[in-house]
Order: C-alpha cells, then structure tokens, then sequence
C-alpha cells in the first residue's frame, strides 16, 4: 500500500450523484478526453502531502484540530478548468466557485499544520478544483471545452479527511 496521502474536502454520495447528474446534462461526461476519474474518488484536495508516515499523518491531524474550526459552507462546483491550460491539458477539473474563500483558508490551514510536521510549504498558489479526468499525452481541449453546457452542483464544506492513495 501506499503511503502517498492528501488533505480534502470529501464529496458526500448525494454530492456526487448530483454533480455526476450536472455534468451528464451538459454534455461534459460523454465527451471528457483522457482517464475519467470515477465519482467515488471525487474530492476537493486541500494540500497534497506526498509519502507520509503514520506519525506525520497523525502530527498535521493533531495539529488541525487544535488550530481551526470547519466553517460550515458551500462552495459551487461550476465550469471546467486544465491544467496546465486548455492548449496543453494534462489534468481536466471542474473549477471551484468559494466567494467567502472558505477552501484557500483551509488549504493554508493544512499547509501549515503541514510545515509543522516536516513538509516543505506549497509553492504554488492554490486553485480549488475537482479532478474529473488525466490527459496522456498532453491535449488541446479548448474546442471541447466550448462544446460543454454549463453546470453548477453545490458542495457543502465541513470536514477535512486525510486520503491515501
């Protein structure tokens, strides 16, 4: 097994359903390149933290629950996004509409109960965003992207769950 792990925001199976039913209405399933990512594996990663030990998992947990408290809110999943960019995708995602900025507080949060355990911090600023499917190799998907409805499925923000791939 593994030891490559992650912080989240986990999707409820309500949750997912709907945001699967969202994107099947706009076309966006059917026509996704790539390796889809299956809908019980859909999250919304806070920080990603690589090989962890048991004893640094626990650390950063600890250290979570003393320092925040999980605002209850929502957050929207609405409109596509790839990494590195629509030209050259490699990662296709359903972007992340969080007005109140709930996730980056929380992604700061988790970096630096992170920090606390030995991690090095982020360096890159963080883009909520919901992995729908991998490109191998690289795609231009901007014609597809122009092809798709729009959606939007709420996701309600109130825990954090350490995940193990």
């Amino acid at each position: 097994m593994s030891n490559r792990a992650f912080l989240a925001v986990d999707l409820s199976a309500a949750e997912r359903h709907a945001l699967a039913g969202a994107l099947t209405e706009a076309g966006a399933r059917r026509s996704l390149p790539g390796r889809h990512t299956r809908p019980e594996n859909w999250h919304i990663t806070t920080r990603f933290l690589g090989d962890c030990s048991d004893a640094q998992a626990d650390a950063i947990i600890f250290r979570l629950s003393e320092t925040i408290d999980i605002p209850h809110a929502s957050v929207w999943c609405m409109g596509l996004g790839a990494f590195p960019n629509p030209a050259k995708a490699t990662v296709l995602y359903g972007a992340i509409d969080d007005p109140a900025g709930v996730l980056s507080k929380l992604a700061a949060s988790c970096d630096d109960a992170a920090q606390a355990a030995g991690f090095a911090p982020v360096d890159r600023p963080y883009t909520p965003h919901l992995t729908l499917a991998r490109v191998r190799p690289p795609a231009d998907v901007r014609a597809t992207f122009a092809s798709w409805g729009a959606f939007r499925s709420r996701i309600r923000v109130s825990t954090l769950t350490l995940m193990r791939t």
